[in-house]
């Protein structure tokens, strides 16, 4: 009888932490706004200069093979993913952009406007 009942404490905390962990990993995703500085896409690199409160400081993201971009140039919305989306932003520079980035500021997704 002790047993169970020592097996059943147990796996009721083994339980309780699992379900604290989980929800510590369930966090928004952050979206960074800002306009185009440079578009580095030998190196695949997005550097954006956000305004920050009363500063602007430069954003250097790392662009993966799995980022989402969705450019409208001249009313004309393109999609591409990795390095091939990157090209899409070429001579964009002072182009507003949206980025929207996991905890650990993993680029998800890339919305621009071209003008």
């Amino acid at each position: 009888m002790i047993r169970l009942s020592a097996i059943a404490c147990a796996l009721l905390a083994c339980a309780f932490l699992l379900n604290t962990a989980s929800e510590g990993a369930q966090q928004k995703n952050q979206m960074v706004k800002g306009t185009i500085k440079e578009v580095q896409t030998d190196k695949d690199v997005l550097i954006i200069l956000q305004n920050v409160k009363k500063d602007k400081v430069d954003r250097e993201l790392s662009i993966e093979q799995t980022t989402e971009f969705i450019v409208t140039r001249a009313g004309v919305t393109k999609t591409a993913t990795g390095s091939a989306g990157l090209k899409l932003l070429e001579g964009a520079k002072g182009a507003m952009v949206n980025v929207k980035c996991d905890k650990d500021v993993k680029v998800l997704q890339v919305k621009a406007t071209i003008k």
